[in-house]
């Protein structure tokens, strides 16, 4: 198999529907990719590695010793270092423009991996202490599943993922008026943000004094997606869940 065809299959097993293996061949592409930008070859050995390690034959530890006995007679270059995954590369300072050249050329080879990765790290802010951002997570589970079958008689049935996630619920008044955000989530996961801009009570009818929101949908928000055990101990009995709403203490 040649150098081109060994780096086509790691770059299929990227697509694996199998989400550790697509995991473990997107890191090795990443740090090929940074050997690229940096005008260095990783070897076919090193290749053979991966793939073999990618698809669970291998271990990392192992990975590292075969390369350590591979190169164990190849002499250094004093302007170099090893990097335990193939051959050497250049050290660069932290001030270095390169960094970013890296960077930018590891984005251009793979986007979608990076704006993950950056939709992660946004999450993590919004998610810090610092935050100003008061989320209301709600469990839609009957209504949204309700709303794929289309079963109009279901007491739950909503038209939309909209109104599935905007109405209508048991929360306390202290929280309800103070959240920014409220956000359905459907087997522990978020599919829904909306930014409140609106909210009200409802007053009478079968849902009298619960709660609605209005605002406007956040296709694009850091929290779509994310996994709510990320962040909470557990999800039994979850209904409603709040985060950065503190609990006010009233006499």
């Amino acid at each position: 198999m040649t150098y081109e065809e060994k780096y086509k299959e790691l770059v299929e097993l990227s697509h694996s529907e199998n989400s550790e293996i697509k995991e473990k061949a997107d890191a090795w592409l990443i740090g090929i990719g940074l050997q690229g930008a940096a005008q260095l070859k990783v070897s076919a050995f090193l290749l053979d590695l991966a793939i073999r390690n990618v698809k669970g034959e291998i271990t990392r530890d192992e990975v590292s010793q075969s390369l350590n006995a591979h190169y164990a007679n190849v002499p250094k270059d004093e302007t170099k270092h090893s990097h335990g995954l193939d051959g050497d590369y250049e050290i660069l300072p932290p001030d270095s423009p390169r960094i970013k050249e890296i960077d930018e050329y590891n984005r251009k080879l793979r986007p979608t991996l990076y704006a993950e990765l950056d939709k992660k790290k946004k999450r993590e802010e919004l998610l810090s202490e610092n935050s100003s951002d008061k989320l209301i997570f709600v469990n839609i589970k009957e209504s949204y599943e309700a709303m794929q079958r289309n079963d109009r008689k279901h007491p739950l049935y909503r038209s939309s993922l909209y109104d599935c996630t905007r109405k209508y619920w048991q929360i306390n008044m202290d929280k309800f008026e103070v959240a920014t955000h409220v956000l359905g989530c459907y087997k522990g996961k978020v599919i829904e943000v909306i930014t409140i801009k609106n909210r009200y009570i409802e007053l009478s009818g079968e849902y009298a004094g619960r709660k609605v929101f209005e605002g406007v949908e956040e296709d694009k928000s850091p929290y779509m997606g994310m996994d709510l055990h990320e962040i909470f101990d557990s999800l039994r009995n979850f209904r409603v869940k709040y985060w950065n709403i503190p609990q006010i203490n009233t006499l």
